[in-house]
């Protein structure tokens, strides 16, 4: 027969404090994990006790690990890190169900420990929370992009030439030269300086700050995003380590910031940081759109988020048209035909190169720069496809899954742009991946017409001016490079030797030609 008093002498033996302790103790079990149990949770891998799903999660590439959890629990999968509670997202459907037409409960952001509250990106539109600081810098963007669209091109025109010329002179140098590309045109508009070259101060302090930032982890991924206690550890504690980098990045971050802040107050030189600079100034330094921590906040983000994945995708397309000379030089023949020999492509003649602009699609979709965006949280209980998605859910795009759906990408591995000709005008606006590889909703990336625009403009002129690149050892034979990409929120090729020469004399010297003709 069971009985209760052992149970009863034990509690008799216990100090009162003791049983409110034990009290405490499963009280906090109970709303922790009781109404979760009640909750008809969307599918996913088998937690362990505490950990959750820790063990099943992977350093690098965690993509390909949620891509492999949708073809086993489906396209909306739940998982649970340390106690929070996590929902993947596998096709562009439910990103858009929910990040887009459901945007109001799904704009937020997870807390960011360690990117935001140790390193110091706590100006940086992409992590602040959704709220009226976050729609401020938005709209300063926007307002900008959208006003400035047309006046941009000549400063991109500049760059390209620049870039084109460069590889004239030191083919060898491509990846250099395309990031002194990235780097040039966001800092001219940004700040309206003129980059020289990749080793100028302003570069180097972006470069370090990113860099420092994103061998971190994913936004949201590490220890201290799920115990936030731990930032305030000393730092000589063992295991300290990530507190050690976080103050040396957060350095970095600041010097990132005011560095070109400072060059931009001090210069004539029109800006869009100087012109919300100068607003303010006459505001007597109290006008509450532009004030100077959110000026270096929205231009930071301008630079920090334009130039790193831009360099990453155009190293992807130079590295995609080794792999494949068949598509440069089908691309070629229609810049021949619709554009001639006697100029280089312009913005003008994009809508009439229906070719070049499948191969900017399939370079964004065949290796996306971000994939796995930047994580969103949901502010209120919400219901999707009669699963329960509790608030406070850590939302996660997987766009590397979307870019591999074979409903709407058939043999997704495959470098293909003829998968975007001929089509009408639904399967356009289903299968574009300018669609969602920018984010979704509100977080979409408001610059990111500039910086498809960017692309386009050196990928067609590229092909246009040279012949189709190769790759050559260090004896200069041939070889084909593998299609390897480094692990990271932005993923970039891994190194690869690139041989890439003019096609004639005759586009040499058109090059030349716009050159000087747009630095004079």
């Amino acid at each position: 027969m069971l009985t209760l008093e052992p149970f009863r002498l034990h509690l008799r033996a216990c100090s009162l404090n003791e049983c409110l302790l034990i009290l405490v103790v499963f009280t906090l079990l109970f709303f922790r994990w009781f109404p979760t149990r009640r909750l008809k949770l969307p599918p996913g891998p088998r937690p362990d006790p505490f950990i959750g799903n820790l063990r099943h999660m992977s350093l690098k590439k965690q993509e390909l690990r949620f891509t492999e959890w949708g073809r086993i629990f489906g396209d909306v999968v739940y998982f649970k890190i340390f106690g929070r509670p996590m929902i993947v997202l596998n096709t562009l459907q439910t990103a858009q169900d929910l990040m887009e037409k459901r945007s109001l409960n799904y704009s937020c952001r997870p807390r960011f420990v360690l990117l935001v509250e140790m390193m110091g990106w706590d100006a940086s539109l992409p992590q602040l929370p959704y709220g009226p600081r976050f729609r401020k810098q938005r709209r300063l963007i926007l307002e900008h992009f959208t006003k400035g669209v047309s006046s941009f091109r000549p400063t991109q025109r500049r760059e390209t030439y620049i870039l084109l010329r460069g590889l004239l002179e030191s083919p060898g140098a491509f990846l250099q030269h395309v990031r002194r590309f990235a780097a040039g045109t966001i800092m001219k508009i940004t700040y309206g300086h003129t980059v020289c070259s990749t080793d100028e101060l302003y570069v180097r302090l972006a470069e370090e700050a990113g860099t420092d930032t994103v061998t971190s982890g994913s936004p949201g991924s590490m220890l201290v995003d799920f115990f936030p206690a731990l930032k305030h550890i000393p730092t000589w504690l063992p295991g300290a380590g990530f507190k050690r980098h976080a103050l040396r990045t957060r350095i970095k971050v600041r010097n990132m910031h005011d560095a070109p802040y400072d060059m931009a107050a001090g210069t004539a030189t029109p800006s869009f940081t100087s012109r919300l600079i100068s607003d303010n100034i006459a505001a007597g330094g109290k006008c509450p759109i532009h004030d100077e921590e959110d000026i270096k906040g929205v231009a930071g983000t301008l630079y920090g988020a334009a130039a790193d994945t831009t360099s990453a995708t155009l190293a992807t397309f130079f590295l995609a048209m080794i792999l494949h000379p068949e598509v440069f030089a089908k691309a070629q023949a229609e810049i021949d035909r619709v554009v001639g020999p006697d100029r280089l492509p312009d913005f003008q003649d994009r809508s009439s190169l229906p070719y070049v602009e499948s191969i900017v699609k399939e370079v964004y979709r065949w290796h996306c720069p971000v994939p796995l965006a930047v994580p969103h949280r949901s502010m209120n209980d919400d219901q999707y496809r009669g699963y329960d998605i509790p608030a406070d859910t850590v939302i996660i795009p997987n766009v590397w899954a979307m870019t591999r759906d074979e409903k709407m990408y058939p043999e997704a591995d495959s470098f293909n742009p003829e998968r975007f000709m001929n089509q009408d005008e639904s399967g356009r606006e289903q299968t574009d991946p300018k669609d969602f590889i920018f984010g979704f909703g509100r977080r979409e990336c408001p610059g990111k017409t500039f910086a498809d625009a960017n692309v386009w403009l050196v990928s067609a002129c590229i092909i246009a001016a040279f012949q189709a690149p190769v790759s050559r050892n260090e004896s200069g034979e041939k070889v084909v490079p593998q299609a390897k990409f480094t692990s990271g929120f932005v993923r970039h090729p891994e190194p690869f030797e690139c041989d890439i020469k003019p096609r004639s004399p005759r586009y040499s010297g058109l090059i030349r030609q716009a050159t000087n003709s747009t630095l004079h």
